[in-house]
């Protein structure tokens, strides 16, 4: 299994395919599985680089954990594996890394994807109810295990599992093997790094400074992020915004195939 020696923390990556690099960056909670009913396609077009973000699925985490600690492990895969002409996708809360390692290599990542994202952080201390719920979060972790943890955030039960498995019941033994992949000690370590790092730069100022041409795709249905999706339209100078009928926050799982035709389309006709 390959790992990208990140310092502090080694971080899983899979290859699937030839062709441009296509890196798919996953969600909180969540990992590189989240691509299962995505990858065996794509990869017939790019050469897909699937990346378990620190922290999570079976890459380890050091002392920091934040989005530009996850930027700089992609930016340093990148540079290990020598790739060019490189397009990143970011999923919910790895959007922010995705800008973060374009903005950083403007020369090598050619192109973005951002899906169901999250709005690049302002730089701004964290609120204390997030403290409290992440303490709330990690006692549950470290008390109870890790399907109880699933249980408290909602990733086993709920709006959002409910939703994805309506849509498609196809993606619930993916969902199983999500939940099943994360280490109870990888996720603390994360826990525990994210109480002392967190970057204080205005990323999102910097929207505008984003050269790539972007891609924005989200579901109608994702009523807790689709405002951000015409932040991001508006803010960025080159971007593409595509709103998926029928689909909520998981729209790579819950409509697969219309997903999957939207990045080909993107990658192959600009």
């Amino acid at each position: 299994m390959p790992f990208y020696d990140a310092g502090d923390a080694a971080i899983f990556y899979e290859i699937h395919g030839n062709g441009p690099p296509l890196i798919l960056l996953h969600g909180y909670a969540l990992n590189s599985v989240m691509w299962e009913l995505n990858v065996p396609v794509l990869s017939g077009h790019f050469k897909v680089i699937t990346v378990d973000l620190r922290g999570f699925g079976q890459s380890s985490c050091g002392k920091e954990w934040s989005g530009s600690a996850m930027a700089d492990d992609v930016i340093g895969l990148i540079r290990e594996l020598e790739l060019e002409d490189v397009t990143v996708t970011g999923f919910s809360l790895s959007g922010g890394s995705a800008v973060r390692t374009a903005y950083e290599l403007p020369y090598v990542v050619i192109k973005m994807v951002l899906v169901s994202s999250i709005l690049p952080s302002r730089g701004k201390p964290r609120p204390k109810k997030e403290e409290e719920y992440q303490a709330k979060e990690e006692s549950i972790l470290r008390l109870r295990g890790v399907e109880a943890w699933a249980d408290a955030i909602g990733l086993r039960k709920g709006k959002l599992v409910d939703n994805i498995f309506k849509r498609n019941p196809d993606a619930r033994p993916v969902w199983d093997k999500i939940i099943a992949r994360h280490n109870p000690d990888y996720l603390l370590q994360m826990m525990q790094a994210r109480k002392t790092s967190q970057s204080l730069i205005d990323w999102r100022s910097k929207l505008k400074d984003i050269k790539q041409k972007t891609l924005l795709v989200f579901g109608a249905q994702d009523k807790q992020f689709i405002d951000g999706a015409y932040h991001l339209d508006m803010a960025m100078p080159d971007t593409r915004l595509i709103i998926i009928k029928g689909a909520g926050h998981m729209v790579n799982l819950e409509k697969p195939e219309e997903f999957n035709n939207k990045i080909i389309e993107f990658l192959t006709r600009g």
